[in-house]
């Protein structure tokens, strides 16, 4: 076998590509790499100061991922010495009947909650400006990972475990050969018994290869950092990491995180952003979104003021239905197909890395992912 063959290739180094690198190399596969810019880079979803861990969902499949991958964290962390989660508080804000599906979940699902009136909301939290009709889920389980530690530590670890990783190569040809795949960059040939495919926002045109063509929509969002005129009181400590289910914007949710991995709070209106091709280049703020972000701060954080020290773009690929995608290929089931982004995928990576890995080695996996699989009606064009 030559030195561009090995057992497994995995095609993209964001959070997800890196966490299944890390769980197959571990599981004693030769594992190649492949990643168009390198690890850590900031054109693609994994980038950046943070994230948010919470159990809070619409389903309990989801609650039951969201719970192992908090295990799955922990012992990465263990292994590592790395420290990627601080537990903090978190609020989820809306009207009751924007909030009734997740009390129902959580319920069903067992998951601990308190359940505050606004005024109470604002008695605990005088960060905020809320109209009166809010209610909030409050939970002391929420999580804040430090992103771009997150990647660079799965990195490390796969490559302890004797993962190749391959930066700046662009695949440009993907093709199932008998019972195995060949990957062709602008630099080399690879071969391998199989594949994984998680190329983030450049998934559509990569399957589009294997004869698939999945309903993904890539739009550019935009992260904005404040600097408080107290940064005591925007602590993880004071202050909860709230998703704001929202009405009558077109955001349909706002995301507020306390200062951590950076010196600014970090705001986030989701799913405001253009739809931008795979290969658009452009990381430059939009003066638009900016302006909306204004407006939300200054109404839902009175207290913040309008001190913005930096702003960061980063891409979204979404399904129609907003789940993810991870199942093997219809008609080459040595190759994996993996899009769980949706804008909340992040929090699963390192689980997804061990479905992936089970996937296509063994064909199947433990866990429930049948809400994400390639022949659901929300795919079909």
């Amino acid at each position: 076998m030559g030195n561009n063959t090995v057992d497994i290739i995995v095609v993209g180094g964001g959070v997800m590509g890196c966490a299944a690198a890390y769980q197959l190399a571990k599981n004693g596969q030769r594992v190649l790499l492949l990643e168009q810019f390198g690890i850590g880079n900031r054109s693609g979803s994994s980038h950046g100061a943070s994230r948010l861990f919470r159990l809070i969902h619409d389903g309990a499949d989801y609650v039951q991922l969201a719970r192992a991958a908090f295990m799955a964290w922990r012992e990465l962390e263990a292994e590592s010495g790395e420290r990627l989660m601080q537990q903090v508080h978190g609020l989820d804000l809306g009207s009751p009947h924007a909030l009734e599906g997740f009390r129902t979940t959580m319920r069903s699902a067992g998951v601990w909650f308190e359940e505050l009136d606004v005024n109470e909301i604002r008695r605990r939290f005088p960060h905020f400006g809320l109209p009166g009709d809010t209610i909030g889920f409050y939970q002391n389980d929420y999580g804040l990972f430090a992103a771009d530690r997150c990647v660079a530590t799965l990195a490390a670890q796969a490559r302890l475990h004797g993962a190749t990783i391959v930066e700046h190569q662009t695949v440009q040809d993907i093709r199932a050969t008998g019972s195995g795949v060949q990957a062709r960059t602008d630099k080399d040939t690879y071969s391998a018994e199989r594949l994984i495919l998680s190329g983030g926002s450049w998934m559509r045109p990569l399957v589009r290869q294997l004869d698939l063509d999945l309903p993904l929509t890539v739009t550019k969002e935009m992260d904005t950092y404040y600097r408080p005129s107290d940064p005591a009181a925007f602590m993880p400590d004071r202050f909860p990491i709230f998703r704001h289910h929202t009405t009558g914007m077109t955001a349909r949710w706002g995301n507020g995180f306390p200062i951590f991995e950076h010196a600014g709070v970090k705001m986030v209106l989701d799913c405001t952003g253009r739809v931008v091709d795979p290969e658009d280049s452009d990381r430059s703020v939009d003066q638009s979104q900016l302006d909306m972000v204004r407006t939300y701060v200054a109404r839902i954080l009175p207290t913040l003021g309008d001190d913005i020290i930096a702003t960061e773009t980063c891409r979204y690929t979404m399904t129609p239905d907003e789940d993810f995608i991870i199942d093997r290929h219809p008609a080459h089931p040595q190759i994996v197909i993996a899009s769980p982004c949706s804008g909340h995928g992040f929090k699963f990576a390192v689980l997804i890395g061990r479905i992936l890995a089970d996937l296509a080695l063994h064909g199947t996996t433990e866990h429930n992912i049948e809400r994400f699989r390639l022949n659901r009606p929300a795919l079909k064009n």
